[in-house]
């Protein structure tokens, strides 16, 4: 979901053409495969794109006077192996979580600039934007980031999107986030475009732009964290479905038939075997795999990866199944080899299987997804 007022809210670095669009079809197909495929040459993006390559010529230098796109060997001629700009425009990512915020920076070429997360004993409105404006501040200070080439802001937040109105059912921890139009909300406060996606989907966009996922066109992310969730990328781009809620992994489990594969059920576990862990969100930093009550906590959990990864395979027919949100790389090293996605055996073979990884991006993965978004819907 959009703020209605991004157009009015883009900074002055960037000046919409016809269409009220940054980027007419031709130009943005071309920013779009040098995007993707860093150092990649004129010639290839006709051949990709089918724009003659006198019309790539002459569109390619005129991306690279605006300061779009330039050489990925310092060369500086247009005509060598091109990649994007990271200095051309930056984007903020905002993670709404249930006890912690996290914020992040991202430049054009979808690198990470920064990350932040800070726990907060108050999840209301007036407390999350005021420090999150603050964070973001911070960062663009600390970078020298000129504020006239941040492109924009994401949000990811947990909940569901009741309608096509932007406001969403979130969870009970944040309560007053529940039933507001959370992109003006957000818009208003940070006075720029701004986007809003559940935390699945934007974790998964973030894993594609800026971790393994980018390795893959088409992968269904597991996202495991307080609750269990996910996101689908088909293509390079994310799949929203009608409502913003597509990728709801765990509502194909039954809940008194499965145990969802969450954090909160392994803190349980753990605690019942004397092991006291920080946050969830920060899990990664202190995990061991030889805890008591780990091994449990996969038995428990491992028909609901198998079921989910069996769906999903057979629905989806991606190239990876990606295990992340904030479970901890080691968790997912162990689950995974254990993750049997079935198929019919015939003639001496199954149909292709996705691949099953760890995913790339384990700092505030919510909010460096949500930092994609502006990039995505602007260039991608």
């Amino acid at each position: 979901m959009t703020s209605k007022e991004n157009n009015t809210l883009l900074r002055g670095a960037f000046v919409l053409g016809k269409g009220e669009k940054l980027l007419q079809d031709n130009p943005r197909a071309i920013v779009r495969e040098i995007f993707w495929s860093h150092g990649v040459t004129q010639r290839e993006i006709s051949d990709r794109t089918k724009i003659p390559q006198q019309t790539v010529s002459r569109l390619v230098n005129s991306l690279f006077e605006d300061g779009l796109v330039r050489t990925s060997c310092g060369s500086g001629k247009a005509s060598s192996g091109l990649e994007p700009n990271p200095q051309y425009a930056y984007c903020y990512g905002l993670s709404i979580l249930l006890d912690a915020i996290a914020v992040a920076l991202m430049n054009f070429k979808g690198e990470v600039v920064a990350t932040a997360h800070v726990s907060l004993d108050d999840m209301g409105i007036s407390s999350v934007l005021n420090k999150a404006v603050k964070l973001a501040q911070d960062m663009a200070t600390e970078h020298g980031i000129n504020e006239e080439r941040v492109l924009g802001i994401g949000v990811g937040i947990s909940g569901f999107f009741s309608s096509s109105d932007g406001k969403m059912n979130t969870h009970h921890a944040i309560e007053e986030w529940a039933e507001i139009n959370i992109a003006e909300t957000v818009a208003e406060a940070f006075l720029l475009p701004t986007w809003v996606v559940n935390d699945g989907t934007g974790a998964a966009a973030g894993e594609g732009i800026a971790g393994v996922g980018r390795k893959y066109k088409n992968f269904v992310y597991f996202f495991v964290s307080s609750a269990f969730g996910g996101g689908l990328i088909n293509n390079g781009d994310m799949i929203r479905g009608t409502h913003g809620n597509a990728g709801e992994l765990g509502d194909m489990l039954p809940a008194k038939l499965y145990s969802h594969p969450n954090l909160k059920l392994l803190e349980r576990i753990l605690l019942k075997h004397g092991v006291d862990v920080p946050s969830m969100y920060r899990l990664n930093e202190v995990f061991d795999p030889e805890w008591p009550g780990v091994d449990e906590w996969i038995y428990k959990v491992q028909d609901s990866f198998d079921l989910v990864a069996t769906a999903s395979s057979a629905l989806l027919d991606s190239q990876a199944i990606i295990i992340g949100g904030h479970i901890p790389t080691k968790l997912a090293e162990k689950v995974i080899p254990r993750i049997d996605v079935y198929a019919q055996f015939r003639r001496g073979a199954k149909r292709p299987m996705p691949e099953i990884v760890c995913a790339g991006v384990t700092d505030c993965p919510v909010a460096v997804g949500a930092a994609t978004l502006p990039l995505r819907d602007w260039f991608l």
